[in-house]
């Protein structure tokens, strides 16, 4: 799949789990912290029980 980068990196109105699915693959170089879309995403994954977070390992 070759397409061009995201230009829209604002959060959508409403986020379902299929988008955020979407997002998640087409924001995959953007990072959370820098990418209100794919943050959004990431939260409706995690709300979702799709997404479980990462645990630091020290």
């Amino acid at each position: 799949m070759c397409t061009l980068p995201p230009i829209d990196h604002s959060a959508r109105p409403v986020m379902t789990v299929e988008l955020a699915h979407s997002d998640m693959q087409e924001h995959l170089l953007c990072l959370v912290l820098t990418c209100r879309r794919k943050a959004q995403a990431r939260t409706r994954l995690v709300e979702a029980g799709q997404l479980v977070p990462a645990t630091p390992r020290f």
